[in-house]
This record gives structure tokens, C-alpha cells and sequence, in this order.
């Protein structure tokens, strides 16, 4: 079984996506509320790409069944 090595600065990386998710929901919601749907459309949008962005800091599926140098 290969056990994974943490890569350097992810969990900083992570923390930072998920603070920059939490900033663009506020964003969104009081836009949202005050009217503004196209800001709010802009936000739900830079959201979700920085989710996607922080899904993808994992290993990739190809490293966890045949790892590098090995």
C-alpha cells in the first residue's frame, strides 16, 4: 500500500479557498438581497470556481495507483 506524502503549503492552499469561498458567498447573498442579480450571478460563479479549484488540490488518480519513481 503507498501511503501519500502531504504536499507542501496544500493545507494553506485549502485554507485559503475556503476563506475566499466564504467571501464570495457573503458577497453573493447581500447582493442577492439588495437587488443586484447580476453581482450576485458574478459571485456564485467565482464560487464555484474556487470550489472546483479547491477539489482539485488532491492527488490526481493517476499518482494514487502507480506513483512517481516507483
Amino acid at each position: 500500500m503507498t501511503t501519500l506524502a502531504p504536499m507542501p503549503g496544500r493545507d494553506a492552499q485549502q485554507e485559503r479557498y475556503q476563506d475566499e469561498a466564504r467571501r464570495l458567498e457573503a458577497a453573493a447573498r447581500t447582493a442577492a438581497e439588495s437587488g443586484d442579480m447580476e453581482a450576485a450571478a458574478r459571485s456564485i460563479l467565482a464560487l464555484l470556481n474556487c470550489e472546483r479549484r479547491q477539489g482539485a488540490q488532491g492527488p490526481q488518480v493517476l499518482q494514487v495507483i502507480k506513483p512517481r519513481g516507483s
